[in-house]
């Protein structure tokens, strides 16, 4: 092997060294991770499955801001919950391509009673995330939509989020604190709805909206 083939090889290694080790990015999920998980359960009002345009529907949730086995009070900080929302418009869904992605003051309009809202840096109408903060022994997020316009509206879809203060940085989890998400509403062939068993079933909350 003569020497420019040898030092060629040696420059390919260091670069798929360099390469390889430059992907390894650490997982943000658990990056500086240093209180427990916090979950919100969000009840509706009204919890049914029909409701008319220019009805008010309320979202709400809240948890205790002393992480209780620990003895930690959350005085300060925020924590922020992915949101989507998504509107059908035939009733039941059958089709995947069956949707749009509702606007404020388009389809709906929102009222924030308790907590914050991130808006989408590319349409300040389009509904990005939930916001809220401690404040005194609650951490309390709440919201009222009034729906303008009709059709089947899949509500949620809760991720993995994060909350950030000077007691450190936990995860925020959130699901639906109610009895039937309406998953009947949504009838697509070979792509089934989930069941009251599968993890992501009280993450939407679906209803229809009526003239």
């Amino acid at each position: 092997m003569n020497k420019r083939v040898k030092y060629t090889i040696i420059l390919l290694g260091l670069l798929l060294n360099l390469l390889s080790s430059s992907s390894c990015e650490p997982d943000p999920f658990d990056e500086d991770i240093d209180l427990p998980p916090m979950e919100f359960a969000f009840k509706v009002y009204p919890d049914t499955s029909h409701i008319k345009v220019g009805d008010t529907f309320t979202l709400y949730a809240a948890i205790n801001s002393i992480l209780d086995k620990e003895g930690i009070k959350l005085t300060d900080g925020h924590g922020e919950l992915w949101f989507g929302m998504t509107k059908s418009t035939n009733i039941p869904r059958i089709e995947i391509e069956d949707h749009t992605v509702p606007l404020n003051n388009v389809d709906y309009q929102v009222l924030i009673v308790n907590g914050n809202l991130k808006w989408s840096n590319s349409n300040s109408n389009l509904l990005q995330s939930l916001l809220a903060s401690p404040n005194g022994d609650s951490i309390i997020m709440h919201y009222k939509f009034v729906f303008l316009k009709e059709g089947l509206y899949k509500i949620g879809g809760f991720q993995s989020s994060f909350y950030q203060g000077s007691a450190g940085k936990a995860r925020w989890f959130a699901k639906f604190n109610v009895k039937d998400p309406n998953w009947n509403f949504i009838q697509i062939p070979d792509n089934p709805s989930p069941t009251p068993n599968d993890p992501t079933y009280y993450k939407h909350y679906n209803i229809v909206v009526t003239n």
